[in-house]
This record gives C-alpha cells, sequence and structure tokens, in this order.
C-alpha cells in the first residue's frame, strides 16, 4: 500500500486541533471560524495531489476497499449516521423537553444535574443554579463582542436566541405542570445577558428567588427585561 506524507504548519495544526476536539466533545462537524473552513479546503488541496484514485474507472471498487482496510476491527458503534440529527435529538431532549428529577424535593434538569458536584443547601437557590441555560451557547452565532457588555443585543442571532428562549420557557412549563402536577413553579427568562431560562419550585415560607432582597434591588430597566412565568 502506497504512503503519503502532507506537511502542515504549526498554525494549521492548531486549527485542525481545536476543530477535532470541538468535533469530540459536541459531536457537531460545523465552522466556527473562517481559519477552520480555510484550514480543511487546504488540507483537501493537499490530499488530491496525493494520489490520482478519484479517476479510476474502479474508484467506487477502491474506495470501499479502502474504507474496509481503515474500519477493520472497529467495534465501536457510530453515535449517528447524521451529527446534526443527533446534536437535534440531544438539543430536544436535554433543553427544550427535558427530563426531570426530585432529589429530595428539589426538582432539577437530568442533565444539568449530573454535570454539578455540590448543590447549594437552600432548595431555591439550588434549583437556579443548577435549572439554568444559557441559550447562546446552545448554537454556533455572531452575537458576542469583545468588550462589556459582550452581547450586541441587537444582533439578529441574539434576538433569535431571545425568541428561542420564550419558547424554551413554554415547553418548560408544560413539562413541569405534566410531571408535577400538584407543584407551581416559577421560570424566568432574562435578556440583559447572554438570554438565560431558569426555573425554581414555589415554596411556602420561601423568598422567590427574583423577589430576594439581591435581585429586588435591580434597576426597573434590567427587570423589564426578565420575563416570569407561573
Amino acid at each position: 500500500m502506497k504512503k503519503y506524507s502532507l506537511e502542515i504548519s504549526e498554525d494549521e495544526a492548531i486549527i485542525l486541533f481545536e476543530f477535532f476536539a470541538r468535533f469530540a466533545d459536541t459531536n457537531r462537524l460545523n465552522f466556527k471560524h473562517p481559519s477552520e473552513y480555510i484550514t480543511i479546503q487546504q488540507l483537501a488541496a493537499k490530499v488530491e495531489k496525493t494520489t490520482s484514485a478519484m479517476f479510476k474507472e474502479d474508484y467506487k471498487e477502491i474506495l470501499s476497499k479502502a474504507q474496509k482496510r481503515i474500519s477493520n476491527g472497529f467495534e465501536g458503534n457510530l453515535s449517528n449516521d447524521n451529527a446534526q440529527v443527533g446534536w437535534i435529538h440531544k438539543i430536544i431532549s436535554d433543553y427544550f423537553w427535558p427530563e426531570f428529577i426530585d432529589i429530595n424535593g428539589m426538582i432539577f434538569i437530568k442533565s444539568e444535574y449530573s454535570k454539578v458536584a455540590k448543590i447549594p443547601t437552600d432548595p431555591i437557590e439550588a434549583e437556579c443554579f443548577i435549572n439554568h441555560l444559557h441559550i447562546l451557547d446552545l448554537f454556533t452565532h455572531s452575537a458576542d463582542l469583545p468588550d462589556d457588555p459582550f452581547w450586541d443585543t441587537e444582533h439578529p442571532d441574539f434576538k433569535d436566541a431571545w425568541n428561542v428562549g420564550k419558547h424554551i420557557s413554554e415547553m418548560w412549563k408544560e413539562k413541569l405542570e405534566r410531571d408535577f402536577p400538584m407543584d407551581n413553579f416559577r421560570i424566568y427568562l432574562a435578556k440583559s445577558d447572554n438570554p438565560i431560562v431558569r426555573f425554581h419550585k414555589v415554596r411556602k415560607n420561601h423568598i422567590n428567588w427574583f423577589d430576594k432582597e439581591s435581585n429586588s434591588n435591580q434597576s426597573e430597566n434590567e427587570k423589564n427585561k426578565i420575563i416570569i412565568i407561573e
């Protein structure tokens, strides 16, 4: 079997490392920066110069044999034939219509609870700490700014994230009512930062999250950026 060598620059190696490391973490093959697209294109151009197999009449057979040799001994399962489908499924099951768990009377999003080693002792603080979601973190976007306030609230991506947050809030409301019909919940959607949606259970003798003194002192302008769903 022929062997080929490809030379890449230090910059290209760094870009490729970041690209494939992100793929390993998210199972999503997508470009987040023009440098990634350019590097992949340059790599593809170098590969094309190494072999003429793709121009042969029996290319499909050549490709099939190459695939079998490369995958020989692989016993794992591909997470999904379509990475985007797998990502969409994860987004829906983890965030849009999540599985909730009851831990000593506290209600948590299961996928988020598993990420936290230690939770606050106050139940409302604990629920708001764990059950919060930064909407823009779910997607590739261009709404970030290099300096404070760090988010361009007029950018179409930010506006889309805000609308997504509204839908997630309503879906959480429906799911919580269905799963815990005897309990009442408050869901908050905040626009002052990367749009954040969070919830907690309403309890007697406990001050609701946004009614706490630290939050009630916020300016009226800030308060107008909070949607409360009960």
